[in-house]
């Protein structure tokens, strides 16, 4: 954990679980029930009140001047008053979003790749399976996963042919479903010149989809293979138009991990 680039040791799981727990309200109040179940659980017993304020106590102890002035007191519960790697992460791949889609590649793959450098693995670890937090940890894990295909777009727009090969040929055997991983690697294959591989992806996707899901892939890859059978002269060109750009306006809240930073 670190505050204005200082490390701070927390002490005990407690407190790691409630900066965490403090960290999904994204700056709105945690009520005091909710702060108190997700950091005690089913072990929670006596005067949640008190236990709280004890723990909070501890907690901006360990965080320091900058850090405790961060966690204020709100009607019904506190408040985490600053920002985290979370919301960083979410500004981020947002403003990177925007720059793909006015046509500053370069810029896009800048901002996506910081983004990308904060994740941390799954969503507030520290605080286990609690079904509070199934819903929030989905939408991140969705933000992440879409923020990497943005930045394959981005890279493709720029030429970037094959990084994006190497990265997609993974990411698609991690997750098969993900239609728009096809698509990019697809197009990142024939503007390389391995136009027959690329329809070979296209057909391996197809049977894919038809046998484990019983449907045809979207009309995006189906069209992409048409254009391909037609030898569009327009795939070979990187612009921001067309299949490589990008359509999704995914948000997040913010969250905070002790896990190994991913880069």
């Amino acid at each position: 954990m670190e505050v204005d680039g200082v490390s701070c040791q927390l002490g005990g799981p407690r407190q790691r679980r409630a900066l965490a727990a403090l960290a999904t309200g994204s700056g709105m109040a945690v009520d005091d029930s909710v702060l108190a179940q997700l950091v005690w659980g089913e072990e929670l017993t006596g005067d949640v009140i008190d236990k709280i304020r004890v723990v909070v106590h501890r907690l901006r102890a360990a965080l320091g001047p900058a850090g405790a002035a961060a966690i204020e007191r709100a009607p019904g519960g506190y408040r985490l008053a600053t920002s985290t790697d979370a919301e960083l992460f979410a500004m981020g791949i947002d403003e990177g979003v925007q720059a793909l889609a006015a046509g500053r590649a370069a810029d896009a793959v800048e901002l996506l790749t910081d983004a990308l450098r904060l994740w941390r693995g799954e969503p507030w670890v520290e605080l286990g399976d609690a079904l509070q937090l199934s819903a929030i940890r989905a939408r991140m894990i969705e933000l992440r996963d879409t923020a990497f295909d943005h930045l394959q777009a981005a890279r493709l727009t720029n030429g970037v042919l094959a990084l994006v090969v190497a990265e997609l040929t993974q990411a698609v055997v991690e997750t098969p479903y993900r239609e728009r991983r096809w698509e990019l690697l697809s197009l990142a294959l024939y503007r390389s010149g391995r136009q027959a591989q690329a329809l070979a992806e296209l057909r391996h996707v197809r049977r894919l989809f038809a046998d484990e899901l019983g449907v045809e892939p979207g009309p995006a890859l189906r069209k992409l293979e048409q254009r391909m059978l037609d030898q569009d002269p327009e795939l070979l060109l990187t612009a921001t138009t067309g299949s490589s750009a990008p359509s999704a306006d995914t948000r997040a809240t913010c969250w905070t991990s002790s896990s190994e930073r991913n880069e």
